[in-house]
């Protein structure tokens, strides 16, 4: 089973404020997201030796772990960037800073990642404006298939489809994560949703409406890891990864298996038996949900519901602060801000260490994290403990 390490924990996270920061480029936002890291957890940003991130997406710099170490002003002894697309890249990104932990390329990684990407996207651009490329366009975009809103609505015709579930289920998706967003001071939405507003929302790619598709955002999101026993002489409680595990099968959405074999139910069983755990084991859940279809799949892929019975389980309350096991307590994508799925690493890190606030899950102990890149192309599962 795919292990992470017993020896390097996570001691520091940091969010930038997130919504519009005119005036702020992505080297700014990524280098404010580490200070705030390191702050989190009485660190000097120069004693940090290693850097990983994420490189931006609307506007791509090659190389950007050195733009970042520069602006920083760090010398690291192991940096990187890295690219497996949404939250899978978080993951990545913490194993990579393990690996270099442990085999001592470097003492304490940071893993970053954030941009402008509201703010920095063209007067009268609407949705991402990516620039950089996906590798299936020639193939996609002369058929009318482009950018991530249509190919998630095909995911989400086959799951009505096939399951018989309908949009209200997708909307309890929308009005779960808005709630708990209300109750996070650093969250873009700050406006309660009815159904009645999720039902007058504008069709974007049917079934999605826009209150079913994440928000555009800037803000950035950093961890710092480091050796358990040095956690301990700082002082400092380290949250371990128990285990972290990936599938991919596709890139193009062409290419995508049926729903039940996406690369998700595998990688989460992989994740759930290395921890030792299963998800009635899970007192928090951090689930992709950059579309709202992307949490009812995940939510059945990782054995939280039944096929096709994901709504039942959101009605009944489980996914809500309160319940069983309460989803996305920051708001996630759809209603914290869409910063590339870091900002779901942060928060279980938040969770674990008992400092989230009024979302807080009481007793928090272990927090499953999953992430797909592209369209659920790459999905990554990551089981975190106090």
């Amino acid at each position: 089973m795919p292990r992470v390490s017993n020896e390097v924990v996570i001691v520091g996270a940091g969010e930038t404020r997130v919504g519009k920061l005119p005036g702020m480029e992505a080297v700014q936002i990524q280098a404010w997201a580490v200070q705030q890291a390191a702050a989190d957890c009485g660190l000097r940003v120069p004693e940090i030796d290693g850097l990983i991130n994420l490189d931006p997406y609307a506007i791509p710099n090659s190389m950007f772990s050195s733009t970042l170490s520069e602006y920083l002003g760090l010398r690291p002894s192991f940096l990187t960037t890295v690219d497996v697309g949404g939250t899978v890249t978080a993951m990545a990104m913490l194993q990579q800073a393990v690996w270099a932990i442990e085999s001592g390329h470097c003492e304490i990684a940071a893993c970053v990642y954030g941009e402008n990407t509201l703010t920095g996207r063209p007067p009268g651009a609407q949705g991402l404006a990516m620039r950089n490329l996906l590798g299936g366009e020639e193939w996609e975009e002369p058929f009318g298939l482009h950018g991530m809103v249509t190919p998630y609505a095909l995911l989400a015709q086959r799951y009505l489809a096939q399951y018989g579930a309908t949009v209200d289920d997708l909307a309890e998706v929308a009005m779960v994560t808005r709630r708990h967003a209300l109750l996070n001071d650093n969250a873009q939405m700050k406006k309660p949703m009815t159904k009645a507003d999720y039902d007058a929302s504008r069709m974007i790619s049917t079934p999605l409406r826009l209150l079913d598709c994440s928000l555009i955002s800037d803000g950035g999101g950093a961890v710092i890891l480091m050796r358990r026993e040095q956690a301990a002489r700082r002082g400092l409680k380290g949250i371990s990864i128990r285990s972290m595990a990936m599938r991919g099968t596709h890139n193009s959405i062409a290419q995508a298996p049926n729903l039940e074999q996406l690369g998700m139910a595998a990688a989460g069983k992989d994740a759930f038996d290395a921890a030792g755990y299963g998800p009635s084991d899970m007192q928090v859940a951090l689930l992709h949900d950059a579309f709202t279809i992307s949490v009812l799949l995940t939510l059945e892929a990782l054995q939280f519901a039944e096929l096709g019975q994901s709504g039942d389980y959101l009605r009944a309350g489980h996914a809500s602060l309160g319940g069983r096991c309460p989803l996305n307590p920051h708001g996630g994508l759809l209603s914290q801000a869409h910063v590339g799925g870091m900002l779901h690493v942060t928060e279980a890190v938040h969770q674990l260490r008992g400092t989230a606030g009024r979302r807080q899950v009481p007793g928090a102990q272990r927090a499953v994290v999953s992430g797909n890149g592209g369209v659920f192309s790459v999905c990554g599962v990551m089981v975190l403990e106090a």
